[in-house]
């Protein structure tokens, strides 16, 4: 009984993640007895211009930083790809080890592990109000806050911090940028008003934004909410993604109170199986 909770009765699920890190997320899926969709909303670059990720190091080298907070995988991977190019690595590794390392998430710090980077500590929960909420405990009034990540990120996190008297710097260590594959946007809107998707899994409000970005260029605003509100199944990791959505007009289905894409599926598996 307890396992034909997680079967998700062969039904295609969209994963809006970039392309190259979808391979898990699929895998989840069909364990699950489900068809897993990739459809990239994101295509993730790192940056031409270094300076950013040279200031940060600076700092670091000179005590500046308190701490530093890690969002996700790609913070890591592209911060450690830009200090490589600038042949900063080994004195990253250093630096990072005199500050105090904030994780979201286990993905997220096992990323930092392989990289020999401590973690302090990872939030209960793994979302910006999880962050704040732990860092409440703290005394972090005139800290210095430094947050490696895509400069299209929302600025909850930033703006919460500043408003807990903290000095807050997002360095900007990749760029999220809208894909460009007309092929998969085509084939996607076909499968779509065709009633072969059967749920949408959002992981970030860029995620949402781009999917409406990339939609909208077949359907009207109105129609795609039509279809979203009444012949899918949403689910938003995080309420964050759950209010941009909301903002768009699309109701949520579903959103796991552990902000994990596992938690996303078992969550998602309980709802259809209550209907």
């Amino acid at each position: 009984m307890v396992q034909d909770a997680f079967i998700l009765k062969g039904r295609t699920i969209a994963i809006t993640r970039p392309l190259d890190q979808a391979e898990e997320a699929c895998k989840m899926i069909e364990e699950r007895g489900g068809k897993p969709y990739p459809i990239p909303t994101i295509e993730i670059k790192g940056p031409s211009d270094l300076s950013l990720t040279k200031n940060f190091i600076d700092d670091l080298m000179k005590g500046d930083i308190n701490y530093v907070i890690f969002m996700s995988v790609n913070g890591v991977r592209y911060l450690f790809s830009a200090a490589e190019s600038l042949g900063l690595r080994d004195k990253l590794v250093d630096y990072l080890a005199k500050t105090v390392i904030i994780a979201v998430g286990p993905r997220t710090a096992q990323e930092l592990k392989n990289h020999q980077i401590h973690v302090d500590f990872i939030p209960e929960k793994y979302s910006s109000e999880g962050i704040i909420q732990s860092l409440k405990r703290l005394d972090i009034s005139g800290k210095s806050v430094c947050i490696p990540r895509t400069k299209e990120a929302t600025p909850t996190l930033k703006e919460s911090l500043r408003k807990m008297g903290a000095k807050v710097r997002e360095v900007y260590v990749y760029e999220s940028l809208l894909p460009t594959d007309s092929n998969i946007k085509e084939r996607f809107f076909q499968d779509l008003i065709c009633g072969k998707i059967h749920a949408i899994i959002f992981s970030s409000s860029l995620s949402v934004k781009n999917l409406f970005q990339m939609l909208m260029e077949k359907i009207s605003m109105e129609k795609l909410r039509d279809i979203m509100n009444n012949r899918l199944t949403i689910v938003a990791i995080g309420p964050v993604t759950a209010k941009t959505l909301f903002k768009m007009g699309v109701k949520v289905d579903v959103i796991p109170d552990d902000h994990l894409f596992k938690e996303a599926l078992i969550a998602l598996a309980r709802y259809w199986n209550s209907k």
